[in-house]
């Protein structure tokens, strides 16, 4: 995972108004139990925010009283980098009522590439973005998503914060195995070069002649 200050674009982009469903979907979970977790979680991210504001006070006030800068700008950022606590992307989307489907209950791709951006864009809404898609179908990012990123530790980014989460989902094996993710490691500068003759990579057969996906541009950034 990176971990920096974004744009005040992106920054707007996460104090945007709650997302909802591109389709209805709620795992079998009645709507007034799926409406009592998602107005627990958002409770608890209020606590969690006064206890954020609480704590950049006594920050500023100790950078005052040793007489270091007391902007409260640049503590902010200190907190949300250093301070912030931790939650998953499975429970940031709980503050918005979207609990996942799992894949195998996804019966189209329409089914799957609307969930996939409806967890998409319920993570970017909590300052929680993904990058380096393009080499993962919509299947394999979600199933990615599904069963192992929405369950990795991420710090909770207030709407306001100027620091903003980000996910890597190149994984090194993506790389080592060839193709698309080893394109896109070369793409980035994050890879070793990837010799290629005409459409054939040596050693590897051929490419793969269209790229799994072109999403990453469609991503906060």
């Amino acid at each position: 995972m990176c971990f920096r200050t974004d744009s005040a674009e992106a920054r707007a982009r996460a104090a945007s108004p709650a997302v909802s469903r591109r389709r209805d979907f709620r795992g079998g979970i009645a709507a007034h139990r799926l409406d009592e977790m998602a107005r627990e979680m958002r409770a608890q991210r209020a606590r969690q925010l006064e206890e954020r504001e609480r704590r950049i006070d006594r920050m500023v006030r100790e950078a005052r009283d040793r007489g270091a800068d007391p902007d409260r700008v640049f503590w902010s950022i200190v907190h949300d980098t250093e301070e912030a606590p931790f939650s998953t992307g499975r429970a940031l989307l709980l503050m918005h009522r979207i609990v996942p489907v799992p894949p195998q209950d996804l019966a189209t791709p329409e089914e799957l590439h609307d969930e996939l951006w409806t967890v998409i864009e319920g993570l970017g809404s909590e300052g929680v973005n993904l990058f380096r898609t393009d080499h993962l179908s919509d299947a394999d990012l979600y199933g990615r998503l599904y069963y192992r990123i929405l369950d990795e530790p991420t710090r909770v980014m207030p709407p306001k914060s100027q620091a903003v989460e980000y996910i890597d989902c190149l994984h090194p094996l993506d790389v080592e195995s060839g193709g698309w993710g080893a394109w896109l490691a070369e793409r980035d500068g994050s890879g070793p070069p990837v010799p290629r003759e005409s459409d054939e990579a040596p050693g590897r057969g051929p490419i793969c002649p269209t790229r799994p996906a072109d999403r990453d541009r469609w991503l906060a950034g």
